[in-house]
Parts: structure tokens; C-alpha cells; sequence
């Protein structure tokens, strides 16, 4: 999720059951998806030497790129527009952007694996991926960095814009919403090989049946949802890392609602509550009725903004920095010793500028009461709990959470998730480390079942005293090699994280604070360098 600008000014001021919503379609293989067509022929955007991806990678992120494999091929990138569905299953348009390898080595042409790629959180409408190099597309960074590490050595990358950006005539965007952004991505698929076929005989690279799925925060989300999705389709997923991705939803929510508000809260809200309206139509009888601003009405509508920055929209007062709801005293006894839970949480309060209404968090916090989500006592220390959503939530956000939710999804195929467990914006132990506690207890776990989880962050090691990387299910050989590449991106990882610290104090910064603007979107590069090796297993 890259909420970059509007982080500074943050941290320095801070001292009906829907479950039946998630059941896909039936049907078999994403070829005979009725969507996933081109609108228009693609259009290649850009043809990249090896050495002028290298020199887009180096610049774009110099110390990764230092422990990083230097690309071997260079990237033809093609836009692509096709048809795809909205929340309510009708039919609608989005873009991506689909990279190819190029270049003399023998790992750069012939039969190539292809990396479906889901992307983190976007907040201005002209996010497009195939903008690789772009420093000013929010999308730019990421896309390079895909660019480099798997087109640059010798896999295709299909990545969507998801509907709702770039030139998708949608007016919203479905965020975190695990049927349609499933569904879209196999849309994507379909599409991407669609353009592959058709450039097949300028570039010589064809799809060799290997499929692997990456993505970071929404995008880690969303490629958990999209491996579930597509093998209802029992369409082959040979591997996939999800990254930093809200997985627990009912339970996350219940612990931002509780007073432990995420960095970004006031960014990630409007999108999520505009994309559950539109699917289930009662998270709101109107935008006031959540929302405290004075235009509160307009809330939902300004993300994805086609015309303002992060900076602007809080600058112009349209969304609070950072406060999500109203700090003590409230008037409420039991909102008043939540607000906040903990000290470290006091940048998402705020005395009169905050996000959501006082009635609508405590009807919420009601429910959660009420109806256990059993992750919230297993966080707190009760293991004899099994960190199950709540079987009947009441509350239409709380249902629209767990209807989303993708606890109790067991991969069938290798899958490894990675994050780093000080993330202020999607919480490693609440997410992570709940799905993995989830799965080890799965009782319908068989001989064939890899799945596993990295902590790229080893920075507070002594005092964590949580394992740092765990895997069930891979050979010897193959665990030995990521396990070798996780402690090698561990270690980059520390190494960048030092040196942001040390650099902030000697500008007379705050390094904590530094490190807590950049850490979300800094795992992600690190983690990536371990999907490369994982994948290359395969």
C-alpha cells in the first residue's frame, strides 16, 4: 500500500448472512470465463535493453538492487484493456499491463512461466502498471521493481489495474472485496495470455503452463483470494507468495475498532466502506450516518481521486491525517477507555477532526461483543481459542468483513507468506500469523501440503522470540534454498532499516518514526527476493 506523502505529516504530529457472497461461479478453467477478453488490441509501451532495466532498477531502489539478481533479460511492456465484472457480477472494463522478457540469453524467449502480479492499495485513478521507470505514476516504483526482478529474469508478468483505475469506466473501486478482485485477476489471466498470443511471434515467448501468483497488502490479499478462486476453476496455480496482506478481515477490523488503529485508517476506510455499499447496500443508509466530517457525504467518492494527492485531500480538510475516531473524553464510558487502547496508537484520535462517528463505532463494538470473533481472545493470550471468525456477526460492516474474510481457505498448492511483524498498517500476528496457526491445525492436511511463513523482519529478534521463517512440506533441498534466501533478504532488510534510522537522527529526525513511515512498502521488495527463489524451485 503505498500512502507515502500523507505519512510524514502523520507520524511527526504524533506523540442478512453475506457468507453466500464469496461462493464463485462454477465453472472450469479460466479460459471459459465469459470475461477476460481485450477490449482493443494491446499496445506496447515501452521495449527495455537488460541494461536499461538494470539502470531503472538501481535507481529506483539502489539497496535492494544490491542484494537483488541483476536482470538478465529486458522487458517489453504491453497495455492491455479487457472486459471484467463489478461487486453485482456485472459486466465492466479495467487495464493492465503485461511484461515480456527480451534479450540473447536462452531464459529469455521460448516457453516462459508466467507471475500474475496483484498490486497494494492505490489512491489516484491514474495508477497503471505498464508506466515502468515512472517516478511520477504511483504506480511507477512497484511496476519497475516487477519489471527487474521477474521479467528481468525470464518470466511473463501479468499485472491488472484492478476496475475502478487508469481508464476502467467503473466509479469505484471493489477494494478488498475477495469475489470480484479474485475474479479479476483470472479476467486479467485470461487476457494477459490472450496478448502473449497475440506478440508470440515478434517476441518468441509463449506461456509454458507454469503459473505462480505475488502481491503485497491488497495485493497479498488478493492473491490469497484469487489462489482459492482458481481452483474452483481447477485452473493449475504452480506456487504462490502472498505479502503484508489483510487476510483476517472480521478480526482485523475488530482490532482497529478496538482501538488499535492502522496507519493509513483514513485512506483504506472510505474505499472499503464505497466497495461493501456498492456490493451489499447497508453498510450506510447515507455516508453520514458513518462518517463524522462535515462532508461526509462525499467521503466515499473521493478514492481512487482523479484529481487530488493524499497531501491535498488532507491539506484541503476533505479526510483526516490520520484520526480515525474521537479521543477521550468522548462522553461514552467504553469509548473512553479505548481511545486510545494504547499510547502508541494515539496518532489515530483526534478531539474534533476524526473519520468515524461515535454511534456507528459503538453499534460495531457492540456486535463484536456480542458475537465473538474468536482471533481477538487468542491474541490476547487465551491459545486455547481457536482464531475463528465469529459464526453470526450482526453489524453490516462485521458481516461484510467476514463474508470477505479468507480464514478457513487451506492451499492446496505451495504457498508461503511473507511480511515483517512491526508493520503499522497490516498487522503481521493478526493476519500472518493467524492464517498460519490456522493451517497447521487443519485437520484435512495432506502429505502434499506446503504452505509456510517468513518474517522478513529480524530486527527485534531477541526480544520477539517468534520463529522468523517456518515451512511444512518442502523437501530438503528446496526449504534449505529459501530458507538460504530468506535469512540473505533478512539481512537486507536490517541492513536498510539501520541505515533509515541512522540517517533520520543525523538530520535530527526521529529514526522510529522513519522507519515507520517507510516499513509497510519496504517489506515488500525483501520478500519479493524471496518469491524469486521460491518460485524458481518449481
Amino acid at each position: 500500500m503505498f500512502i507515502s506523502v500523507w505519512l510524514a505529516s502523520t507520524l511527526a504530529a504524533c506523540g442478512s448472512d453475506n457468507d453466500s457472497a464469496t461462493t464463485p461461479p462454477t465453472k472450469t478453467g479460466v479460459a471459459s470465463l465469459p470475461t477476460g477478453n481485450l477490449i482493443k488490441d494491446p499496445l506496447t509501451t515501452k521495449n527495455l535493453t537488460p541494461s536499461a532495466l538494470t539502470q531503472l532498477f538501481n535507481t529506483t531502489d539502489p539497496d535492494f538492487s544490491q542484494v537483488a539478481a541483476t536482470p538478465k533479460c529486458g522487458v517489453r511492456v504491453e497495455y492491455m484493456q479487457y472486459d471484467t465484472v463489478d461487486v453485482k457480477g456485472n459486466k465492466t472494463d479495467a487495464t493492465g499491463a503485461v511484461f515480456i522478457p527480451t534479450g540473447t540469453d536462452a531464459s529469455c524467449s521460448g516457453n516462459r512461466p508466467i507471475v500474475l502480479n496483484a498490486h497494494g492499495t492505490a489512491t489516484t485513478k491514474a495508477y497503471n502498471f505498464a508506466e515502468v521507470g515512472n517516478a511520477n505514476n504511483e504506480a511507477g516504483p512497484a511496476a519497475t521493481l516487477l519489471a527487474a526482478l521477474f521479467a528481468g529474469q525470464g518470466y511473463v508478468v501479468i499485472s491488472p489495474n484492478y476496475a475502478g483505475y487508469d481508464k476502467s469506466s467503473l466509479a469505484y473501486h471493489p477494494y478488498l472485496n475477495a469475489q470480484q478482485q479474485s475474479h479479476e485477476m483470472a479476467d486479467a489471466l485470461k487476457a494477459g495470455r490472450e496478448v502473449l498470443r497475440r506478440t508470440g511471434s515478434a517476441t518468441n515467448v509463449a506461456d509454458n503452463g507454469k503459473l505462480f501468483v505475488t502481491g503485497y497488502s491488497q495485493g497479498g490479499y488478493v492473491t490469497m483470494a484469487t489462489t482459492r478462486y482458481l481452483e474452483t476453476l481447477k485452473e493449475p496455480v504452480t506456487a504462490a507468495l502472498p505479502i503484508s496482506g489483510p487476510y483476517a478481515m472480521e478480526a482485523f477490523g475488530d482490532v482497529v475498532f478496538g482501538g488499535k488503529v492502522m496507519l493509513g485508517a483514513t485512506f483504506f476506510a472510505p474505499l472499503m466502506a464505497r466497495n461493501y455499499q456498492e456490493q451489499y447496500g447497508n453498510i450506510y443508509a447515507k455516508p453520514s450516518d458513518m462518517f463524522a466530517p462535515a462532508n461526509a457525504d462525499e467521503i466515499p467518492s473521493l478514492l481512487p481521486s482523479a484529481s487530488m494527492t493524499d497531501m491535498q485531500l488532507i491539506l484541503s480538510g476533505k479526510l483526516p491525517a490520520s484520526a480515525m475516531f474521537q479521543k477521550a473524553p468522548t462522553g461514552n464510558s467504553t469509548l473512553d477507555a479505548i481511545s486510545p487502547s494504547d499510547p502508541a496508537f494515539s496518532f489515530g484520535f483526534d478531539t474534533t477532526q476524526y473519520l468515524v462517528k461515535n454511534d456507528y463505532r459503538l453499534g460495531y463494538l457492540a456486535d463484536a461483543q456480542k458475537n465473538v470473533d474468536w482471533a481477538v481472545p487468542y491474541l490476547q493470550g487465551y491459545t486455547n481459542y481457536s482464531p475463528v471468525p465469529a459464526t453470526l456477526p450482526e453489524h453490516p460492516l462485521r458481516k461484510a468483513l467476514k463474508a470477505n474474510d479468507l480464514r478457513g481457505y487451506l492451499p492446496t498448492m505451495p504457498v508461503i507468506m511473507c511480511g515483517g511483524n512491526q508493520d503499522p498498517m497490516v498487522f503481521f500476528d493478526v493476519n500472518s500469523s493467524l492464517m498460519k496457526k490456522l493451517w497447521d491445525t487443519d485437520t484435512n492436511k495432506t502429505s502434499a501440503t506446503k504452505l509456510g511463513i517468513i518474517d522478513i523482519d529480524v530486527t527485534n529478534r531477541a526480544t520477539r522470540q517468534k520463529p522468523v521463517y517456518q515451512t511444512l512440506g518442502f523437501d530438503t533441498v528446496n526449504n534449505n534454498s529459501i530458507q538460504s534466501q530468506s535469512e540473505k533478504m533478512q539481512a537486507g532488510f536490517a541492513s536498510k532499516v539501520q541505515n533509515i534510522a541512522a540517517n533520520a537522527a543525523a538530520n535530527g529526525g526521529n529514526p522510529s518514526q522513519a522507519v515507520a513511515m517507510q516499513y509497510h512498502g519496504l517489506v515488500t521488495p525483501y520478500c519479493m527476493g524471496v518469491a524469486q527463489t521460491l518460485f524458481s524451485q518449481f
